[in-house]
């Protein structure tokens, strides 16, 4: 994964692009140093090297509102090609667009017979321009394209580039109907309270204060917060000694579903949750999620504390008193 630092080399990267267009014949859509840049520190990009040489890169951008999906730019160093390295700088950006955003349709337009070799066995299709995105901020690309004079006597509907795309929806080999998707929800996942614990509104019985699940994730989120119940890991039965039975003057809930999240530790009333982070929190995928996750949680007015194992295994009281500030704050602010 590209961050960062790597920034140093977007230079030899356009280059390297620009001099491959001019080999090949065909034009390319042109970006600039801030652009790829941004890529890198928005984990959006995979690199190559060699030692301190630049050997391959790529990179991924969202359109439509996160609907579409490209892989784009992919480049390998003359020095570098025949060794597989385009395959798999190809496969990490494919697997990042699909952990990133699991149902947005991957397109590519390319006319390179390589990368169409590598977008076949990944599983995507020759479609037409029609059956891309629309977003007129990815079209505005193509402008700096040697060929772009094509593209606008076609209305947009072909180019020197072959269009392929990769449609989540289409990868199985029947297509279930959307009533019956539906009915399975409903059986999998049986209706639950609306979040936050609301009155239902023909009734007048109070529903607790913790039912706060997405009614249709339930079902599965109950098995997999039991699970981890039943698992804990050191820091968390360490810091579950700690918690239970309101020692710290409020009362926490081990593995508690919150929308379609497992909290660690929660406080519903304070809306305090806690969580315990493992070594896996580190890779830059998962920091990613935990990004996002946290962004809905404190939308939705919860606050998020993160300690690492390695903090509550050594230094137990360093962590409670953190989390007895928390609760102090907010109970004098409720």
């Amino acid at each position: 994964m590209a961050g960062p630092e790597h920034e140093v080399y977007v230079d030899t990267i356009l280059k390297t692009i620009e001099d491959a267009a001019k080999v090949r014949g065909t034009g390319i859509a042109k970006r600039t140093h801030d652009y790829l840049a941004t890529k890198m520190k928005e984990a959006k990009a995979v690199i190559a090297l060699s030692g301190d040489r630049f050997a391959g890169f790529s990179y991924i951008e969202t359109w439509g509102n996160k609907q579409y999906v490209t892989t784009s730019g992919l480049i390998v160093h003359p020095d570098f090609r025949g060794l597989g390295v385009a395959k798999k700088i190809k496969d990490m950006t494919f697997s990042l667009a699909r952990t990133r955003w699991p149902h947005a349709k991957i397109f590519s337009l390319t006319s390179g017979a390589a990368v169409m070799k590598m977008n076949t066995e990944l599983g995507y299709q020759p479609v037409t321009f029609a059956d891309l995105t629309d977003d007129e901020a990815f079209w505005r690309g193509c402008e700096g394209c040697c060929n772009v004079d094509v593209l606008h006597r076609t209305g947009r509907k072909y180019c020197i580039c072959t269009a392929m795309l990769y449609d989540p929806e289409e990868h199985l080999p029947a297509k279930i109907p959307e009533e019956v998707i539906e009915r399975i929800k409903q059986l999998d996942c049986p209706p639950q309270p609306p979040l936050g614990g609301e009155k239902s509104p023909n009734s007048t019985t109070p529903l607790w204060k913790y039912q706060t699940a997405d009614p249709l994730l339930y079902g599965k989120l109950k098995e997999f917060a039991s699970h981890n119940r039943k698992n804990q890991t050191e820091a968390e039965s360490i810091l579950w000694g700690y918690l239970q039975r309101k020692q710290q003057g409020a009362e926490f809930r081990r593995q508690h579903i919150i929308g379609c999240f497992i909290a660690d530790f929660a406080c519903v009333p304070l809306k305090f949750i806690i969580e315990v982070d493992g070594g896996y929190h580190q890779l830059p995928e998962q920091q990613i999620s935990d990004e996002e996750r946290t962004k809905w949680l404190e939308a939705k007015g919860f606050t998020i504390v993160r300690f690492t194992n390695e903090e509550i295994i050594s230094d137990i009281n360093y962590v409670i008193n953190k989390i007895k500030e928390n609760i102090w704050k907010l109970q004098t602010n409720k």
